[in-house]
């Protein structure tokens, strides 16, 4: 099941099912995007959530308790005056007996048991994932609304998508999202109610990123904005955990060249600079000389255009969304053939006359904040450097093997293809079988040299 190589692992099937079958603390990172809330029926069969596995099931339309008011039927069953409405928009079907629901993800009734369903994957997610593992989530929102104007098979028709995606039933448009506790237009916040809940569940929330997206689609809207951005959530499943933040620093733009050079002028940057300060403060330290060559630490804002994919698959994301997540997760020297420990950059800072220089083992690495420089005078002597990779496990063989990423909902193999271009091993599981499809053939379409474990000194 776990593969050897950086040839990826499709596994087809039901993705709770499958997890199981994978062995406790054994992947190093996991990327994925979940099916969003009310966005798409990929017209796969229905699986049951919930419920008891042997029961007699008698199956039965969801119906939802929604307010009928002045102004037609809200989500809002505050008040009274709660009717039930039956869910004609792909909302599954319910058991009598035991509460269990069919249907798809991502097609719920509503946003509680969404949450609750992913939820419980990720629970199973949290099993596999190795104490210093770390989970990358990208979710989208959407807003409590209901369908109106074309009904959904003409809305399919029309669209200038559908030739893209054979396998959808259609785009979103024929589900119902008014739900319990939603007024009409309401933004339905599905990414943080499933952070909270995974949160509640015994992850960490370390982070909440931004996937700013440049050219994002058009919105018919005149009231409110055009969403621009997803959202990706860094959580773990330790206090700590591996984060190569070295291998994700981002570059230093020229305007901070120019201020670091010019806003503190020091005769070491600028010679022909003039002071107010008297000649050895310590507000006079060469800024620019002190600056890390290596450049910033990662922000949480990503500025990554969303990326065309000519395959029969919609949600796609570029494929630098999950470079930068598997570059931070995982370990570029691999992992110890013995015990699976990730391989540690270590960086260490020198030079400085004054003040606190960086631990040897890196905070950039370990998920430990950094030691802050005391101001002081410097001679421009200070920097950071990247001595590579050191065991850190105390295993007999120093032999190392790649590390292994996750993408439970591999979809068209976005993740896949970039873990193995990066020389990583990897596992993606995936229900749609034209899905499948693609993601062994994108992931097999530029096959680099195997990466396999050898032996260093110690």
């Amino acid at each position: 099941m776990i593969p050897r190589d950086p040839t990826p692992t499709i596994l087809e099937g039901d993705v709770s099912e499958l997890l199981r079958s994978l062995p406790s603390d054994s992947i190093h990172c996991v990327v994925t995007s979940p099916p969003y809330w009310g966005l798409r029926d990929y017209g796969l069969r229905p699986i049951r959530w919930g419920g008891r596995a042997r029961c007699e099931h008698e199956w039965a339309p969801t119906r939802i308790a929604r307010e009928r008011g002045a102004h037609g039927v809200t989500g809002d069953v505050s008040r009274g005056n709660a009717v039930l409405a039956h869910d004609p928009s792909g909302g599954g079907t319910t058991c009598r007996k035991c509460g269990g629901w069919l249907g798809q993800l991502g097609l719920e009734p509503t946003p509680e048991r969404f949450v609750e369903h992913l939820a419980g994957v990720f629970d199973e997610v949290r099993r596999v994932l190795r104490p210093d593992g770390t989970l990358w989530l990208n979710l989208g929102d959407t807003y409590a609304t209901h369908p109106s104007g074309l009904t959904g098979e003409k809305r399919w028709k029309t669209s200038t998508l559908s030739g893209r995606d054979r396998t959808g039933a259609e785009q979103a448009g024929r589900m119902d999202k008014r739900a319990p506790g939603l007024k009409p237009k309401d933004l339905v916040g599905i990414p943080w109610r499933v952070a909270f809940e995974l949160q509640r569940r015994g992850w960490w929330l370390r982070s909440d990123c931004v996937w700013a997206k440049p050219n994002p689609m058009p919105e018919a809207v005149r009231d409110r904005p055009t969403r621009a951005h997803d959202s990706v959530f860094l959580l773990t499943k330790s206090r700590r955990y591996f984060y190569d933040a070295y291998a994700v620093r981002e570059p230093l733009q020229e305007s901070t060249l120019r201020r670091l050079k010019h806003h503190l002028p020091n005769p070491a940057d600028n010679r022909a600079s003039r002071s107010k300060h008297p000649e050895g403060d310590f507000r006079r330290f060469p800024m620019l000389r002190n600056t890390s060559p290596s450049g910033r630490n990662l922000r949480t804002v990503w500025w990554i255009p969303t990326q065309p994919y000519r395959g029969a698959h919609f949600a796609t994301f570029p494929e630098k969304l999950p470079e930068l997540c598997i570059a931070a997760g995982t370990s570029e020297r691999g992992a110890c053939a013995g015990c699976g420990m990730p391989w540690t950059r270590e960086v260490r800072a020198i030079g400085g006359a004054i003040g606190h220089a960086q631990p040897l083992e890196a905070p950039l690495v370990s998920g430990r904040a950094p030691v802050a420089d005391a101001p002081g005078w410097h001679d421009g002597s200070y920097r950071r450097v990247d001595l590579g990779f050191r065991k850190r496990c105390s295993c007999g063989t120093a032999r190392t093997v790649p590390c292994i990423v996750l993408d439970p909902f591999a979809g068209s193999g976005t993740v896949l293809a970039v873990a193995r271009r990066l020389g990583r091993r990897s596992i993606g599981i995936e229900l749609n079988p034209e899905y499948v499809t693609l993601a062994r053939g994108r992931s097999d379409a530029d096959i680099p040299e195997a990466v396999g474990g050898e032996e260093v000194s110690a």
